[in-house]
């Protein structure tokens, strides 16, 4: 049965058409240069591009890249999505990862999914820190650099103190940690075991005054500090986030819409 469904697994789509993501996880200085190590949520990167460092927005220029682990080991990057005999269940998605291959435009660089080291020139070190998102230079692809947002959360069940309007949380995001205010608590439903919420007697309720274990809601948060952050139908790795209190996760979250 494990063997079956480890077979039936479909791989990850990696959305190499999209705009630039690289989120840098590490900063090193390297003589003139500067080295960052990350990851490539999506889009791509090739030596010799462009790009700008976000949200300090100062440009810079690829110099070096090196992928990760499966380049060394000698398979492709996206041998971990094909076999030598695909099951019926992955073998379209293995096609579509071997069509990727054969794009003369996307050989010797790194592919959303890929980890990454770049070398960096014309940029100053102290610019760069974790969590900084590496984007496509042309103003129209860059991510919002943004303060507020609207998300739907789901509140973990075994919450201790309730949330309220106002209360101060810290925002975690891939590798950052912001402090946050629950300005606006627009609407929340409680989940219930199956059916709809009306079937239920679990209507939304709209601007409650307290969100208790269990719900799901629709809020506005505003952030102590601008970050790069997308509504997650955009790009999944800066749209979701966790909301932690005093230690302890009290609910996970994806934006829905970008606020000014």
């Amino acid at each position: 049965m494990l063997v079956e469904a480890l077979d039936g697994l479909m791989p990850a789509k990696r959305e190499f058409e999209k705009p630039l993501r690289t989120i840098v996880t590490d900063v090193s200085s390297e003589g003139k240069n500067v080295t960052v190590r990350g990851r490539v949520v999506q889009g791509f990167v090739r030596a010799g591009d462009g790009i700008v460092v976000l949200p300090v927005g100062d440009d810079a220029n690829v110099v070096r890249l090196e992928r990760g682990k499966a380049t060394k080991e000698g398979a492709t990057p996206y041998s971990y999505a094909s076999s030598s005999a695909p099951s019926s269940g992955n073998a379209k998605n293995a096609s579509k990862e071997k069509e990727v291959e054969d794009i003369p435009e996307l050989q010797n660089c790194a592919l959303a999914g890929d980890i990454v080291e770049l070398s960096l020139s014309g940029i100053d070190p102290a610019r760069l820190s974790p969590g900084c998102v590496l984007s496509h230079p042309h103003p129209s692809l860059r991510p919002p650099v943004r303060r507020k947002f609207e998300a739907r959360i789901l509140v973990m069940e075994h919450l201790a103190v309730p949330i309220i309007r106002g209360s101060q949380v810290l925002l975690h995001m891939h590798s950052i940690d912001v402090p946050a205010v629950l300005n606006k608590l627009i609407s929340s439903e409680r989940r219930s075991g199956g059916g709809g919420g009306d079937a239920h007697g679990n209507k939304p309720r709209k601007n409650p005054r307290v969100l208790s274990g269990g719900v799901t809601a629709t809020v506005e948060i505003t952030l102590s500090e601008r970050l790069v952050i997308e509504e997650s139908n955009e790009c999944k790795a800066l749209g979701r986030f966790v909301l932690r209190r005093g230690g302890d996760t009290i609910a996970v979250g994806l934006i829905d819409k970008v606020l000014s």
